[in-house]
């Protein structure tokens, strides 16, 4: 196969890492939020599987824009952190047994204090929501 051809099969822009961590989703249509889990990330995009305590019902729909924040294991000397991010819902398969799966392209990223999330949170008035944040 020539290295035209294998560009073409693989379109993937940036490595993907397979990594379960525990997220939580917000979204301004369904405004509910929930802890879901990661599957894999990249630097464009993230696959959440759609399994929790409070999975959100009903699923999300393709061009559906979530915010996202991901939290990352603790490290010493710094307070913890989270990857917030804001995506697009490209995909959704409900076909796996272990539960549904939703890609998304994702829009914007910055790493956030985890703290500071827990903060927004307790600060809202009920039914309002942090996802624009």
């Amino acid at each position: 196969m020539s290295p035209k051809e294998m560009r073409t099969i693989n379109r993937r822009e940036s490595p993907r890492i397979d990594i379960e961590l525990r997220c939580h989703v917000t979204s301004p249509a369904l405004w509910v939020q929930s802890a879901m889990y990661t599957e894999n990330i990249s630097r464009g995009g993230i696959l959440v599987a759609w399994r929790g305590p409070h999975a959100l019902v009903p699923m999300p729909g393709i061009g559906q824009i979530l915010t996202i924040e991901i939290e990352l294991p603790a490290s010493h000397g710094f307070g913890r952190k989270c990857i917030h991010c804001q995506g697009t819902v490209t995909r959704v398969s409900d076909g796996q047994p272990d539960g549904p799966r939703v890609a998304l392209q994702v829009n914007y990223m910055d790493f956030r204090s985890f703290q500071d999330r827990l903060r927004t949170l307790a600060a809202e008035p009920p039914g309002t929501s942090s996802w624009m944040a």
